[in-house]
């Protein structure tokens, strides 16, 4: 099959963001014996004279249009591309009758612009897929079209390390990016430091402390026993930023709200659960005096996380919903497809 993946691949931060959604996927396709071609919008929209990106979007559009008229895709996946608009989608369609379409996306439904942009897309793709499960998704085909839970894929090529086999100089890593949800995540950390002074907390994005990009995220996070997973929203079912994707594919020893229900997926002897603060914090303190049980945990995470959330298991996914096929083997995840009545 021929695949055109159009999506934000980050050549601007030179790569900086390799680990992130798009490249996993393409993998993910490629190594399932098809063909993909992948497609930068932002890349394209910023080449232009005076490097402005909005002066770029049509160029941007008519190219996706010029790419599919030569290469004549089975599938055209649109992932994070919010340059490319309804109508070129529509153009793309008429030009290729037999196309099929799909959209991702992974950021959360509480976002309202991106929740606006999925309304938008839906009624012209054969599947919208979201890192969100369950009745949430009924918002997104309010206009139309059907969706449905796809989970953060991992990649062998890229969450390549076994930290559970290491003995890492911290206990503890939390890693975020400034933005309007740090209200809580500040709250959660200063409640472990001042509940757990001496524990060797590696903290970055907060305090001050610059957060870090490229291979220096798995630098960081490979140097830690246990990774705590905060999302923008962590009371969403099955919501998770990627970072739980990349602690648990290293072999970290992985902490996770309970709201997010991803013990319906994940054991306790795979994923570790807590239920406010004080659970918190009394299972930070457990696991690091008890490091053969963190490690094995640990371990158990990682094997499972790689085995079910794989990015050969998530792309089969996405090519199994698009073109409505029998599912062609059992996923971990809840799979019901969401639609307008």
């Amino acid at each position: 099959m021929k695949i055109v993946h159009a999506s934000n691949f980050s050549l601007r931060e030179n790569g900086a963001n390799y680990y992130a959604m798009p490249y996993k996927l393409s993998n993910g396709l490629t190594r399932l014996g098809h063909f993909v071609f992948n497609y930068s919008d932002r890349d394209v929209a910023n080449a232009n004279l005076f490097r402005v990106r909005e002066l770029g979007h049509g160029r941007a559009n008519r190219k996706l249009i010029d790419i599919c008229k030569e290469i004549r895709p089975d599938f055209l996946l649109l992932g994070h591309c919010t340059i490319i608009t309804p109508e070129t989608i529509s153009a793309i369609r008429a030009a290729h009758p037999a196309i099929h379409v799909a959209h991702w996306n992974c950021d959360g439904l509480f976002v309202e612009k991106n929740l606006a942009r999925l309304q938008a897309l839906a009624p012209l793709v054969d599947m919208t897929f979201v890192t969100t499960a369950g009745e949430d998704l009924k918002q997104v085909v309010g206009n139309g079209g059907r969706a449905t839970f796809m989970p953060n894929p991992l990649d062998k090529a890229i969450e390549n390390l076994r930290v559970f086999e290491q003995n890492p100089v911290n206990d503890l890593v939390f890693l975020t990016g400034f933005n309007s949800y740090d209200k809580e995540k500040l709250e959660v950390c200063n409640a472990i430091r001042a509940k757990l002074p001496d524990l060797k907390f590696d903290v970055r994005g907060l305090y001050g402390v610059p957060g870090v990009w490229g291979a220096e995220v798995f630098d960081v996070m490979a140097n830690a026993k246990m990774g705590l997973n905060i999302s923008k929203r962590n009371d969403v079912y099955l919501y998770s930023s990627d970072r739980m994707a990349q602690l648990m594919g290293l072999g970290i020893l992985t902490l996770i709200d309970k709201r997010t229900r991803f013990d319906e997926i994940f054991s306790p002897d795979e994923l570790v659960t807590y239920d406010g603060v004080d659970d918190l914090t009394g299972k930070i303190d457990y696991f690091r005096k008890h490091d053969d049980e963190r490690k094995k945990i640990a371990e158990n995470g990682w094997r499972r996380a790689h085995d079910i959330f794989s990015e050969t298991v998530v792309a089969q996914w996405i090519l199994d919903r698009t073109f409505d096929r029998p599912l062609s083997q059992t996923y971990a995840w809840p799979t019901e497809i969401i639609q307008k009545p």
